[in-house]
């Protein structure tokens, strides 16, 4: 790639044209990737609709709340963890930053017939998600397109896109926050663009706004509170370096806050919304939570963005180079402390999510540091031309090149094999179980490539007995590919799931299964089950009723063993939300009962 430092006074036209050819292709990745799990911005699609249709914070305008009939006869209230309820409104309880901000986008999909809500003001998951997708997409699209300008405020202009693509793909960018509207997806853009702001005054291309620069930042705080960090951050290092700056930047950021205040007080009665309050974070398990969110095989940031070692070494290799010490600095130190504080949420890891999601607020810090330190290696190979080792330096750009390939292959799992997602539930939730982050025998960006771990032991079934699917005393002989016991069945989840048994003799038998299917009316039709013993096909079964029924199929004695693995692929699996409107995300294929394996009968 040309090492050339040359910067325009202005954006050239090709700029423009390559920035628009980013944005197009990383929209077109983002819009493909398939996996869109929603998980803490559910309704928030909604919030925008209620704020566009009613003018008003408060969702009681719609059926939200949800209620369950107790064994007594009474009905109670459901707890989502999304909706408070204060003074007899039901709002939002996650910042409403990303709602109002979404507004424009929500009514275009309106004018298209796309709502979060149904016609009889129930909630549309379905279309939740659609609205939802579609506006990550193009927020992330236009992110990348912004690392690419910063680049060019320093870099020529292959170094630049070499920056947004691996920005745009090789970061949490394109495995978190173009699935679906996380508070950071918003927050990330409006740092990006900031940034940019920042770094084109630093090099004189372009006057600082303070008012401008002040309202961006505002709004980092108001979509995701940790932003107060870089606020902060950025406030002193304008006191440092750009006095002249301050004052409009601190009138302007106070009437925002006033606002903000504002609002609080006339809805909630005090000065925050509950879910901006320091008190949220907690230091419990900070000593667990530090390395596991930095080096854990599961939500470890070095191991999900490993570039990130380059981006380490050029900042400390070409040090003597680095341009504006004060704003690196200040980058660093905003990562460090938010990761320190990050550590403090509840439950530190996160979640049903992918890999490091709480450090994903900070990857346009990362972004900046890669330029910055290219920027530097850059000019000492320009001062020492006549001595740079052309193995020396071709072999540091390859462990780059190399880092930043798997960290792009491990952000596309996340956002390309569902398999990573089911992860976070399978063989036990994440939740309940927060010590599997750190099993590398199954790390969750794999998940899917390997299976999880067989057990030492198999469980032993006995002949003409029968596993209850409708209790956890089955769990022991699902290996994959199964949720959890729901009341008369259990789903499988995913297009493969298996099954592991023990036996004391090995005979002819016969597996007698108590099945219904998932079927979607004039769309998917039948559900085919491929079954496997210990790698032999033995049969296969086509399901074409919801209604349970039972089916048996064969396992030859010659293929049992003592320890026995049953795989049923299934390739018809899908999810309900991708073809109806349904709240549905898991890919269902079967909705079993009970499995029983017999002794084979003459005839069978």
């Amino acid at each position: 790639m040309s090492s050339s430092r040359a910067q325009p006074t202005s954006f050239y036209a090709k700029d423009y044209s390559i920035g628009a050819g980013i944005f197009i292709v990383t929209l077109i990745i983002f819009t493909l990737s398939p996996v869109r799990i929603m998980t803490d911005s559910n309704f928030s699609m909604l919030l925008s609709e209620n704020l566009l249709r009613h003018h008003t914070f408060e969702l009681d305008n719609y059926k939200v709340i949800e209620y369950e009939r107790k064994p007594d006869g009474r009905l109670s209230k459901v707890w989502d963890y999304h909706l408070e309820e204060i003074n007899n409104h039901t709002f939002y309880f996650l910042p409403v930053g990303t709602s109002i901000l979404s507004v424009p986008h929500v009514a275009i999909m309106n004018a298209l017939g796309v709502s979060a809500a149904n016609p009889d003001g129930t909630y549309s998951r379905h279309n939740e998600l659609i609205i939802q997708s579609r506006l990550a997409a193009i927020l992330m699209a236009l992110l990348a397109a912004i690392f690419f300008f910063t680049g060019r405020l320093l870099l020529s202009i292959s170094w630049s896109l070499l920056i947004a693509l691996g920005g745009a793909l090789g970061t949490q960018v394109w495995s978190t926050a173009s699935r679906v509207m996380w508070n950071d997806t918003w927050a990330i853009l409006l740092l990006g663009l900031a940034l940019f702001m920042l770094i084109a005054q630093r090099t004189g291309r372009h006057k600082l706004s303070p008012v401008l620069f002040a309202t961006i930042l505002s709004w980092t705080y108001f979509v995701r509170p940790t932003n107060a960090v870089t606020i902060i951050a950025i406030t002193i290092y304008l006191f440092i370096c750009h006095r002249n700056l301050l004052i409009p930047f601190l009138i302007t950021g106070a009437l925002w806050l006033a606002a903000f205040i504002f609002y609080s007080w006339h809805y909630f009665h005090s000065l925050l919304p509950s879910y901006y309050e320091a008190s949220r974070l907690r230091y419990n398990e900070f000593w667990t939570a530090l390395p596991g969110n930095l080096i854990s095989p599961s939500r470890g940031l070095f191991v999900f963005v490993p570039v990130l070692f380059f981006v380490i070494y050029l900042l400390l290799r070409y040090r003597r180079e680095l341009n504006f010490p004060a704003l690196i600095i200040t980058a660093l130190s905003v990562c460090v402390v938010h990761v320190i504080a990050s550590s403090g949420f509840v439950p530190w890891h996160g979640g049903g999510c992918y890999g490091p999601r709480y450090t994903t607020g900070i990857v346009p810090w990362f972004i900046l540091l890669a330029i910055l330190g290219i920027a530097a290696m850059l000019a000492w190979r320009e001062k020492n031309a006549q001595r740079v080792s052309i193995f020396r330096w071709r072999g540091q750009l390859a462990i780059g090149a190399a880092l930043l390939m798997i960290s792009v292959f491990i952000n596309a799992r996340g956002a390309l094999a569902w398999d990573t997602w089911r992860w976070n539930g399978w063989p036990v939730s994440v939740d309940f179980d927060p010590a599997r982050v750190w099993d590398w025998r199954y790390p969750q960006f794999l998940a899917g490539l390997i299976h999880p771990p067989l057990p030492q032991k198999f469980p032993a079934v006995e002949v003409d007995s029968r596993i209850d699917f409708t209790r956890k005393s089955a769990d022991p002989f699902l290996w994959y590919g199964w949720s959890h016991e729901e009341g008369e069945y259990r789903w499988s989840d995913g297009r493969e799931a298996a099954l592991i048994f023990g036996l004391n003799r090995t005979s002819d038998l016969t597996l007698k299964i108590r099945t219904g299917a998932f079927l979607a009316q004039g769309k998917l039709f039948q559900q085919r089950v491929l079954f496997f013993l210990n790698g032999q096909k033995v049969g296969t079964l086509w399901l074409r009723n919801e209604a349970a029924s039972e089916n048996t199929i064969a396992l030859p004695g010659n293929l049992l063993k003592q320890n026995n693995i049953l795989v049923l692929k299934l390739p018809d699996a899908d999810a309900p939300d991708q073809i109806e409107d349904s709240p549905e995300q898991r890919q269902l294929a079967l909705r079993v009962e009970w499995i029983q394996i017999e002794e084979s009968r003459s005839g069978q």
